[in-house]
């Protein structure tokens, strides 16, 4: 979403949309069941990071830099 913001609106929003999807799912799955509250909360962020930020001044930059970290060490576990 973040790369596709300037460049087009459209591709960005589908983005939005896949990515709420995928939490979405990730919530409704049992093996997530002890941290909820965790998936739930990066979900709101990133409602509120579409929307500008203004409950929580949550970025979308700053999602991107939370969520690598993530990525990070799942690569490193392979």
């Amino acid at each position: 979403m973040l790369r596709w913001q300037e460049r087009d609106p459209r591709l960005a929003a589908g983005a939005f949309d896949r990515a709420l999807e995928l939490l979405d799912l990730t919530l409704a799955d049992p093996r997530w069941r002890g941290r909820l509250s965790e998936i739930a909360r990066a979900r709101e962020l990133l409602c509120d990071a579409a929307a500008g930020g203004g409950a929580y001044g949550s970025t979308l930059e700053g999602l991107d830099r939370y969520f690598l970290a993530f990525a990070v060490s799942a690569r490193k576990s392979r």
